[in-house]
């Protein structure tokens, strides 16, 4: 009896794979999707805007900015002023803020927003009543500005979306 049930144990363990965990090719990678950070719902004065599309700001007055991450793990974003057709880079860069954590207190959750505001050739940005950066440019360059928004989550996967900057003078 002994010995049958030690027959059957062992037919049952290798069946299963001797309980030894085995791995299929690309097993211990990240699935597809978790590679992946890709900010979503950017929005302008509370208007969704597509990478690529112009947004129209009011010289003087502010504008409000906001995100979402795919995640509300930990995640850092920056806000950049480019001029001339000139890419995302520490000289434009208007502030980095830390998100997605009850431990950073400027933006604690996947969804965020900041203040900004363009006047006297500069951009910049606000979170509530606190002053958080910002970058300048030239009278000229007004034609040409781009708002950059860069994500990155913890494992550097990064997420980049550009929109073109139209800035009006205040009328009355």
């Amino acid at each position: 009896m002994k010995y049958i049930f030690l027959a059957v144990s062992l037919l049952v363990l290798s069946a299963c794979g001797g309980g030894k965990d085995k791995k299929t090719e690309g097993s211990n990678e990240l699935p597809e999707n978790a590679a992946s950070f890709t900010l979503q719902n950017i929005r302008f004065d509370a208007t969704d805007y597509y990478e690529g599309e112009q947004v129209t700001v009011t010289k003087g007055t502010s504008f409000e900015v906001q995100w979402v991450s795919p995640t509300s793990a930990p995640y850092i974003i920056d806000l950049h002023l480019s001029t001339s057709g000139a890419v995302h880079s520490d000289s434009n860069k208007i502030v980095e803020l830390k998100c997605g954590s009850a431990s950073f207190s400027l933006c604690p959750n996947a969804t965020a927003e900041v203040q900004c505001e363009i006047d006297d050739n500069k951009l910049s940005c606000f979170i509530g009543s606190d002053y958080i950066g910002s970058v300048g440019f030239q009278e000229q360059e007004l034609s040409k500005l781009k708002f950059i928004i860069k994500g990155c989550d913890a494992l550097s996967n990064c997420d980049v979306k550009t929109f073109n900057l139209s800035v009006q003078n205040k009328t009355g």
